[in-house]
């Protein structure tokens, strides 16, 4: 099922402090490391990490396979400073893992796909790194993003045959326990995006699934023609539709706060937005382009922008990258909405945001592509 790979550490990004209330912070504990090949093609483009128990990490990534149309599957254990434990490569029909680690009880847990048949698998992963088989998740297919709620999962997908984009619930043994598909419309066109995310032949675009603080599930992908956050409580039709621009525009990241309130970021034909407490409303349709927010101009066009809860002083940390190709970070208050600070990352070598995640001493982790001369994709800590 998997075949193990050869990583070696080049150079000691780690921040054990995520007060950013002042410009260009440097943590009082931080190191660095890329990951190299001794393959020098191979194309390493990195999605998630995760603190385990043990204050290691787990790094999830895909790797570039011309063998398939879609991406390998990488698994990557190391200790607290980032040396190498162990590393996964699972082997084939196992493809396309999707966004991120889900932690329930003492499990790690990722989504992938059996290229064969297109159905999404839930792969558990220990504290050591190790995988367990496959679990098949019938009924669901070409996945796009996952959330867990501590107990189950909400998975987001494509039903290519009746062109619906799907949400479901499956608990940690595979059983599919509510699931809902809604049109994206009709035509090759509204498909077409799709695709090109899934096989990483065009656009990355931002899928998201998830639950408001009231419990009302939500997903951030293609309906009716556009992309667009949905509102739904497994009815026939949508409780609530905030749209975008067709696939140009719409949410890049979204995280509730209850009572309709949530911290989001935007794109809109090259445009990137910051609004820390947009008011979106659940029971109606609306358009990204009335949330305001603030632009950054600095922002990589379509950039991945990831946000984070931080302690229990409401504050968001916005993380993203920034068209010189450094990571960015931007903390905000959550009540007021003003910027706290601005912390940029990265030198030497060109950096993309992949993902960040708190640490368990209170500080932040964040992991980033990098490249190497300028041609060899590489992970980065």
């Amino acid at each position: 099922m998997k075949k193990f790979i050869y990583l070696y550490p080049l150079i000691l990004l780690f921040a054990a402090s995520c007060d950013i209330s002042k410009n260009d912070v440097v943590p009082t504990n931080s190191f660095t490391k890329i990951y190299d090949d001794d393959r020098f093609e191979q194309e390493y483009y990195p999605l998630d990490i995760i603190q385990t128990a043990d204050e290691g990490f787990l790094v999830l990534s895909e790797l570039k396979n011309d063998q398939s149309l879609y991406t390998s599957v990488l698994v990557l254990k190391t200790d607290a400073m980032g040396a190498i434990i162990s590393k996964t490569e699972m082997s084939s029909p196992y493809v396309l893992p999707v966004n991120g680690w889900q932690q329930i009880g003492e499990s790690y847990y990722f989504v992938c796909m059996d290229e064969n048949s297109t159905t999404a698998q839930l792969v558990a992963v220990s504290e050591e790194g190790v995988l367990s088989d496959p679990v098949p998740l019938g009924g669901i297919t070409f996945p796009l993003a996952v959330n867990s709620d501590g107990t189950q999962f909400t998975i987001l997908s494509y039903d290519n045959g009746n062109s619906e984009t799907v949400i479901s619930i499956a608990s940690t043994t595979g059983q599919i326990n509510q699931q809902k598909g809604y049109t994206i419309g009709a035509g090759v066109d509204v498909e077409k995006p799709i695709i090109d995310h899934l096989t990483r032949n065009g656009d990355i675009l931002p899928f998201q699934v998830g639950q408001t603080k009231e419990g009302l599930t939500y997903f951030n992908g293609f309906y009716n023609y556009t992309f667009s956050l949905v509102f739904s409580n497994f009815g026939d039709d949508p409780m609530g539709v905030c749209q975008g621009q067709l696939s140009q525009g719409g949410i890049s990241e979204v995280a509730s706060l209850g009572n309709n309130i949530f911290g989001i970021a935007r794109f809109n034909f090259g445009d990137n937005y910051i609004a820390p407490l947009a008011s979106i409303p659940t029971n109606s349709t609306t358009s990204s382009t009335d949330l305001a927010g603030n632009t950054f101009p600095e922002m990589e066009n379509k950039s991945k922008v990831k946000l984070l809860d931080v302690g229990t002083d409401k504050k968001w940390l916005y993380a993203t990258s920034t068209q010189n190709k450094q990571v960015v970070l931007y903390g905000f208050n959550q009540t007021s909405g003003t910027i706290l600070g601005t912390s940029y990352l990265g030198s030497g070598n060109p950096y993309t945001l992949a993902s960040v995640t708190t640490t368990l001493d209170g500080g932040i982790a964040v992991l980033a592509q990098t490249s190497l001369e300028g041609r060899f994709p590489r992970i980065a800590i």
